[in-house]
């Protein structure tokens, strides 16, 4: 315990996650614990940058904005939209994470994702990566499984929670990058929306 304004709330929160702790490491008897953040895109982007490619041939429409449209947690979330014509657009939002040089983490990353996309014929694809360096090609990219919501028939957007553990050695700068996003597989427009962002980073 300690006085009034000794960070004791603070404290609090960023063990529980609730605040996002943009350096430092938190130690109870000596024994460091892993980092959690967590984004609710109540305060704006975080430090989430967007990002795209093969966004020409021919060029698309694309945004990765701010939304209260639809949200799962809180006010806003954050709303993908892709006018994907030239078959072959990816999307993503990015950010890094000041971690140890030269080490191997395990990153834990879930999140809850609406998409109005139902059956199994013509889904996109889910874009979810730990990266030692920003991503800016395809190549570079990882990807989940599609954008399908389990409905049968067009039942407007639904919430499902995605949850991925992905590792990663950092590289001498000390940062990890991680994406989340969509790559349109079928020629046509869409709209899909993530919100309530938790990530876990653990040195192994």
């Amino acid at each position: 315990l300690g006085p009034t304004g000794s960070g004791k709330t603070e404290l609090i929160k960023c063990i529980a996650g609730i605040r996002a702790t943009e350096e430092g490491e938190i130690k109870i008897n000596g024994r460091e614990f892993s980092e959690n953040y967590h984004f609710s895109f109540e305060n704006g982007f975080q430090n989430w940058q967007s990002n795209g490619t093969d966004l020409k041939n021919p060029p698309v429409e694309w945004s990765i904005d701010l939304s209260d449209n639809l949200t799962s947690h809180g006010e806003t979330a954050v709303k993908f939209y892709l006018s994907n014509l030239n078959d072959a657009g990816k999307i993503w939002l990015e950010r890094p994470f000041v971690v140890e040089p030269n080490t191997n983490y395990l990153v834990d990353i879930s999140y809850d994702f609406a998409s109005a996309d139902y059956g199994d014929i013509n889904l996109w694809t889910i874009i979810t990566g730990v990266h030692g360096k920003p991503p800016r090609t395809a190549d570079d990219l990882k990807f989940q499984g599609d954008t399908g919501n389990g409905a049968d028939s067009n039942v407007g957007f639904k919430w499902m929670n995605k949850h991925y553990r992905l590792t990663i050695e950092s590289g001498w700068k000390g940062e990890i990058y991680v994406t989340l996003g969509v790559w349109g597989t079928w020629e046509t427009s869409r709209i899909y929306f993530i919100d309530n962002v938790r990530i876990n980073i653990e040195e192994t």
